[in-house]
């Protein structure tokens, strides 16, 4: 529903723009803005094992001094806010520049896994919830592209820094144990989008990019000795409206 919203109204301004005024606009200089749209089809790949001590005063006393392996891809979405600003350089219908933005995410995945760990029959009454989220993302990005009359269309690509966090939680019977763990990652960013002259200093425009934070190590420890160890490889789209003043 949101993608569908940000391109019709790209769309629309679109027509708006090219009917008001075909005109090849100067998109040189220093510009600043905001955004909002939609993180989509977020995949995270975890590989994990949970170590129960031998002896376990939580988890049913048949689990213990055992490992537990969950090799699984999660999917998720959310919305994401943010700004953004960038300086163009251009030559003829050629523009060029780099771009910088910071977003807060609300991008997660939670689930809940009945029996685990080690299944209904030796945990009829354990559950273990799981959820992986993007806490904020900020890009630095080069972009490139043509503009005909009021329109800029460009592609880009760039460093991605994004904080993933996961929260491991056990419910037994009416007991709980949770443990959390984040992680600051690097990685990669690369997309395309259209911007579109409203005015000499306003435009509007949508933007798709494909993240990619790679791969890093979440450990979790327990009240009872139980340790968790996690290996997850984070990557998601974003789908964005966008509106920038130029300076």
């Amino acid at each position: 529903m949101m993608q569908k919203l940000i391109f019709t109204a790209a769309v629309a301004a679109f027509g708006f723009a090219a009917s008001a005024n075909a005109q090849t606009r100067d998109w040189s200089g220093w510009y600043a803005g905001v955004n909002a749209g939609q993180g989509d089809k977020a995949e995270f790949d975890l590989n994990a094992a949970l170590l129960v001590p031998a002896t376990t005063n939580f988890f049913p006393p048949m689990l213990g001094g055992r490992t537990f392996n969950t090799v699984r891809t999660f999917e998720g979405d959310g919305a994401v806010y943010g700004v953004q600003g960038g300086y163009n350089f251009q030559r003829g219908a050629f523009v060029y520049g780099v771009e910088a933005d910071l977003q807060t995410s609300d991008i997660e995945s939670t689930i809940s896994i009945p029996g685990a760990p080690g299944g209904a029959a030796s945990n009829p009454t354990g559950f273990t919830d799981l959820t992986f989220g993007v806490d904020y993302l900020s890009t630095l990005r080069g972009r490139a592209g043509v503009t005909i009359g009021p329109v800029l269309a460009y592609g880009t690509a760039g460093l991605a820094l994004g904080k993933v966090e996961f929260d491991r939680n056990y419910r037994v019977g009416t007991g709980e144990i949770r443990d959390s763990a984040d992680s600051n990652r690097s990685g990669s960013v690369y997309g395309a989008g259209v911007d579109i002259a409203l005015t000499e200093r306003i435009s509007v425009g949508a933007e798709y990019s494909k993240v990619e934070l790679g791969e890093d190590d979440f450990d979790t420890s327990y009240s009872d000795g139980t340790i968790g160890r996690a290996t997850i490889d984070t990557q998601f789209e974003l789908i964005r409206a966008r509106a920038n003043l130029r300076f």
